[in-house]
């Protein structure tokens, strides 16, 4: 009798451990799957900053390594700005954006943003809960779209994707807590010189909008016109003037 209760007993456990794993190989198959040739660990990017034409600081956006979040595997990336010379005397800048980006599914799980200007200094975080749907931002639980992107995520996404002249993209985005409709028009082809080298360009206009309301910054940004997709110049209008990026270095 005690030999049948073990042997029942050892059927049971290989039940429940088949049925985990099928229930976690069923839960992986329902997350999309988005095919990555534009980047890997180990990229980094360098980049000069121009405002108005002058050269102010320096900016690096960097593929670091592979965490794990919400239990799947994610690419944790950062953009990081500093000022420099006569920029860094009278407003210096030392910001950090990180972000956390699903291997597989190219969306976000999380973002912080350490911004330091001048005398100006903030600390946020939002969490993406990609299965509830919702965003935790400043205590606040947000309803956010399938696959949300933040403001540093969509440009990995963007790269991913397959562009030519004349495509237009619309990416869901989450930035601060608040939902947007982000569309990405392929305007053109374009030369474009930048420290690193001269590139055939993808020209592309990037509009935030909320609500039916377009973002009051509007930015351009150029990629290489191959698999990479590299964001060889970015152009952003503000109330400041114009920030220009030029890709410095790349290592990959």
């Amino acid at each position: 009798m005690a030999k049948k209760n073990r042997i029942i007993y050892l059927i049971f456990i290989l039940f429940l451990i088949f049925y985990s794993s099928s229930i976690g190989c069923l839960a992986n198959s329902l997350w999309r799957k988005v095919e990555n040739k534009a980047f890997r660990v180990g990229e980094k990017l360098t980049y000069i900053v121009k405002w108005k034409g002058v050269v102010g600081g320096t900016a690096v956006m960097r593929v670091k390594k592979i965490v794990k979040i919400s239990g799947r595997d994610a690419y944790y990336v950062t953009l990081s700005t500093r000022s420099s010379g006569f920029f860094d005397i009278f407003y210096k800048i030392r910001d950090l954006i990180e972000s956390h980006i699903d291997k597989q599914g190219i969306f976000t799980w999380k973002q912080r943003k350490k911004l330091r200007g001048g005398k100006y200094s903030s600390n946020k975080e939002i969490i993406y809960d990609q299965e509830k749907h919702q965003a935790l931002y400043k205590g606040k639980k947000i309803d956010i779209p399938v696959y949300v992107q933040d403001s540093l995520s969509s440009i990995y996404y963007l790269r991913t994707q397959e562009l030519k002249e004349g495509d237009s993209l619309i990416i869901d985005a989450n930035d601060d807590g608040k939902n947007y409709s982000v569309e990405v028009k392929v305007i053109g082809i374009e030369k474009v010189a930048t420290p690193f080298g001269k590139y055939k360009a993808l020209k592309t206009e990037v509009v935030w909008k909320s609500e039916g309301k377009v973002h009051a910054e509007s930015s351009q940004m150029w990629l290489s016109n191959d698999e990479r997709k590299l964001p060889v110049k970015i152009e952003r209008q503000n109330k400041m003037g114009k920030i220009t990026m030029l890709l410095k270095k790349a290592k990959f």
